[in-house]
């Protein structure tokens, strides 16, 4: 072997979202993938939506709950991404 050149064996898995694949260092270990940041549109990463007003002032159905985490500005109209950050893991 090799001296400093340790070979390590890594688990893959994949993003249930976007099929990206990643190598983990072992099954309890996760990541979490960065496609909830990307813009369907134009591919390119978002930025953290800040709405204008109160979150308090949204709501449905009495639920105050904010959807809207990214936003794209790069186009018109823009783009107000929904997405939660997705933590990826190995498969069982």
């Amino acid at each position: 072997m090799v001296a400093g050149a340790l070979l390590m064996e890594t688990v893959e898995a994949k993003c249930p979202k976007c099929g990206k694949t990643y190598h983990l260092r072992s099954k309890k270990d996760s990541i979490i993938c960065d496609c909830w940041q990307i813009c369907p549109i134009c591919g390119e990463e978002m930025t953290p939506y800040t709405p204008e007003t109160a979150p308090k002032t949204y709501g449905l159905e009495g639920l105050r709950e904010m959807k809207v985490l990214m936003v794209c500005t790069r186009h018109h109209p823009h783009f107000y991404g929904t997405q939660k950050p997705v933590e990826v893991q190995a498969d069982a």
